[in-house]
């Protein structure tokens, strides 16, 4: 008996977590379409608004969900990988292209983390957390860049706003440009930049 009633807590439990797996990523696919709409959630992971709220009793318990499964599945730039590029204008490449690619993959879910910053504290520590990652990026960029410390602020403040995602959405989505003209236009500003202020 004991034998059978293990074998049925532990269906039990595989149906949980899939329950679960699966509000998470059909949560996660709305999200990135910018639905919010716990209904329609429901509908689409096929399970009703009460099952959600069984496993997920706050809106802020399924932003975790699906904050834990964004970072599953998207890979952050590393910051480490440019502190040992030399050579200036393949490093402002390198963080360009990453930043603008990570930034490319999560366009929707970065911006509805932003939309709803003051409501939810966990899509509030996403954009927080986004924006120190690009901070770092630039402050190793500018690690070798011999300007006063004055002049240096503002560079640094000019070059995170160049890499912000919401920066990046305008330039994909209201000036038209595709990434690899956004990634070009970008490289080219930073470079003048840094390079004026070398000389």
């Amino acid at each position: 008996m004991s034998k059978k009633r293990t074998y049925h807590s532990d269906l039990r439990e595989k149906s949980k977590q899939s329950t679960i797996e699966n509000i998470i990523k059909t949560t996660y696919n709305m999200h990135s379409e910018g639905i919010t709409d716990i209904k329609m959630i429901a509908e689409h992971s096929g399970v009703s608004v009460p099952t959600i709220r069984k496993y997920f009793p706050t809106n802020e318990d399924l932003f975790r969900g699906c904050a834990n499964h964004f970072l599953e599945i998207n890979k952050l730039p590393e910051i480490h990988k440019y502190m040992h590029l030399q050579n200036l204008d393949e490093k402002v490449s390198a963080i360009v292209n990453d930043f603008y690619s990570f930034h490319e993959d999560t366009l929707e879910l970065v911006w509805l983390s932003f939309r709803l910053a003051d409501q939810s504290k966990v899509m509030r520590n996403s954009s927080l957390q986004n924006e120190a990652l690009i901070k770092a990026a630039v402050q190793v960029m500018l690690q070798d860049i011999l300007i006063s410390n004055d002049k240096k602020e503002q560079v640094q403040g000019f070059i995170q706003g160049l890499l912000h995602p919401l920066f990046y959405r305008t330039l994909r989505m209201v000036g038209g440009l595709e990434k690899n003209k956004c990634i070009e236009q970008t490289e080219r500003s930073i470079l003048i930049q840094l390079k004026e202020d070398k000389e």
